[in-house]
């Protein structure tokens, strides 16, 4: 028999790694192309495209990193079996702290004077949004073990690759499903199929990104019906589909974890690969730089938090058939999950309301939205941490051999 027969999910592993490498490399690639032409052209060059290329290549290089992991132990490596270690010290999460706050000040006041933007803004990028999960991770997973290197970083790699595309299938599916139950609903309705088509045919004579479009559509934004469908789908469908998938490791190493608490900091792990890329994607959004990465620290909370949950609870249900606890769990990290999502949402309204001047019950309440948004993440930082010392209580206490001593005894 091969000695390779039962390490053919390292070399699955590897090769999905290794695509999900290349692809960022490729969209790396394409926006320094983009940015050369741009400059050949003699024009300024976006900060987006910059941003996007850096982030991109950040995450080819991480999913190098994996891809290489897998490899070694394929080939059996003992670099692969090797315990994996992770900490943050108090300076570290002090100089953090500020290395952030400085990367959001000064990203900030670029944003505002449009002074080079292209080549700082990817720099501030990355310490803007790595810092912070850095240091939600090392509350997480503080003293507890994460396993073997190939575990742990598979199980990082899966939460940036496999399970992201999943999940967009599924959200998409989703997002088509109520699509189709919205126009059911809409033509069965005379009345509101008859302003549609009056309000496609007053768009048709203006440009899209007007502000005189964006004041017709914005009163229709704010519609109950409009709130309530974005709550259905962001509040209650993507919670239960992201807190089901994003600790995807954890959920195949399950039977090979050695506790439960493993299982916590696999999940913490994979809710930071996560929050990682989704942050990521989203930081080429250079109108709000700031406030945006500002606010996806509270996300990273969420996702570190909610998924070494799943990740405790997925183990103690296929280890020790705890089923009932999962369910819980399950139940708790989507409902935290669509409590936050909801403030999100309401924010958004309110922010549209106030932005076009329009009278609406939400619009005096975007300042309340945001204070509860900031309280409720510290909120999760605080279920992080606790979450993390009760399960860190229920590891076996460390043996101390006491010395043997050679001597007698005296009568």
């Amino acid at each position: 028999m091969s000695p390779y027969r039962s390490h053919i999910p390292s070399l699955l592993s590897a090769l999905l790694f290794t695509v999900g490498a290349l692809t960022f490399f490729s969209v790396a690639l394409l926006m320094a192309v983009t940015s050369l032409g741009t400059v050949l052209a003699g024009e300024d060059i976006g900060g987006q495209q910059t941003i996007i290329m850096t982030v991109s290549a950040f995450q080819a290089l991480i999913l190098t990193g994996a891809a290489f992991v897998s490899i070694q132990r394929f080939r059996q490596s003992s670099f692969a079996e090797k315990d994996s270690s992770f900490s943050v010290s108090a300076w570290q999460v002090v100089s953090s702290f500020i290395l952030t706050g400085f990367a959001l000040i000064v990203g900030y006041w670029v944003v505002q004077s449009e002074i080079a933007n292209w080549l700082l803004l990817p720099i501030l990028t990355l310490p803007a949004v790595v810092l912070p999960l850095f240091v939600l991770l090392g509350f997480g997973i503080r003293g507890l073990p994460l396993g073997t290197r190939w575990q742990s970083w598979n199980s990082f790699g899966l939460a940036m690759t496999l399970a992201p595309f999943i999940l967009v299938f599924l959200e998409l599916f989703a997002l088509l499903f109520i699509a189709v139950i919205v126009v059911v609903v809409l033509m069965s309705q005379p009345g509101l199929e008859t302003k549609i088509l009056q309000l496609s045919a007053q768009m048709e004579s203006l440009d899209p990104q007007s502000r005189a479009a964006q004041d017709l559509i914005a009163p229709y934004l704010l519609k109950p019906g409009v709130i309530i469908t974005a709550l259905l789908y962001f509040a209650m469908i993507v919670p239960m589909l992201e807190e089901l998938l994003k600790p995807l490791g954890v959920w195949f190493f399950a039977r090979r974890l050695t506790s439960p608490a493993q299982g916590f900091a696999l999940g913490a792990l994979s809710g930071s690969a996560y929050g990682l890329i989704e942050t990521l994607g989203v930081s080429g959004q250079t109108a709000d730089w700031s406030t945006l990465l500002l606010s996806r620290i509270g996300t990273g909370a969420l996702h570190i938090t909610t998924s070494a949950l799943m990740g405790a609870a997925i183990v103690y249900a296929i280890r020790e058939r705890r089923y009932l606890r999962l369910l819980v769990t399950y139940a708790l990290s989507v409902s935290l999950h669509g409590l936050w999502n909801t403030l999100a949402i309401f924010f958004a309204f309110a922010t549209i309301s106030e932005y076009f001047e329009l009278e609406h019950p939400l619009r005096a309440w975007a300042l309340p939205l945001n204070i509860g948004m900031a309280v409720f993440a510290v909120i999760l930082c605080g279920i992080l941490v606790w979450s993390n010392r009760r399960i860190k209580s229920t590891l076996p206490l460390p043996i101390v051999d006491e010395p043997l001593s050679l001597e007698k005894e005296l009568p």
